[in-house]
């Protein structure tokens, strides 16, 4: 299983303010969407009750200490299902919601896919590094500073080697350009997962 870190960051490492982006960049969320659809994402509970619904076309794996969490109900106020470790997930790109309390676990748990997405926050972020449970970096590197507080945390760079860059220059209407670029592991060690 190949497990990716996919995150917009700002050129002062910002990556968020009150659980939302600091920016409006379209092109970023197409982006995002086209890399991860289809496959799981793994992202902290703050993270989900930010996006605040299931991505579909994708197995959303909520990570919560708090046994007892459930996310909010559908906008027709129907309850949402939850899969909750270490129950059987379901195969292919099912919009479903799935709960389980450490990275770990929920990487155990996930296994069986062949490329696993984390899409925030900055803690998971954090862990996932520092645990060396990552493959590579999927990153929207924007050219500009935001005020935020969440950034992106710290990374060994002589441990990742950049293998793509697509350019996007400033606009007349993004007064900023941002790149897409991607990182992968070097010295071929495979993350621990």
């Amino acid at each position: 299983m190949k497990v990716s870190i996919v995150a917009a960051v700002a050129q002062n490492g910002i990556i968020g303010i009150n659980n939302s982006l600091p920016w409006h960049l379209p092109e970023d969320l197409a982006f995002f969407k086209q890399t991860t659809l289809g496959c799981p994402v793994l992202m902290g509970r703050k993270t989900y009750e930010s996006i605040n619904r299931p991505l579909p076309g994708r197995l959303n794996v909520v990570l919560s200490s708090n046994t007892g969490w459930k996310p909010g109900p559908a906008k027709d106020g129907t309850p949402r299902n939850v899969i909750a470790y270490p129950a059987a997930l379901p195969e292919g790109s099912t919009t479903q919601i799935a709960t389980a309390t450490n990275l770990p676990d929920a990487l155990k748990w996930l296994s069986n896919f062949e490329q696993v997405f984390l899409i925030g926050g900055s803690n998971l972020y954090q862990q996932a590094l520092d645990q060396n449970l990552v493959d590579e970096l999927i990153l929207t590197e924007i050219h500009q500073s935001f005020e935020g507080d969440a950034s992106f945390p710290d990374w060994d760079r002589a441990s990742f080697m950049e293998t793509d860059r697509i350019v996007n220059p400033a606009t007349p209407e993004r007064a900023w350009g941002f790149d897409f670029v991607k990182y992968a592991k070097v010295n071929n060690q495979p993350a621990k997962n």
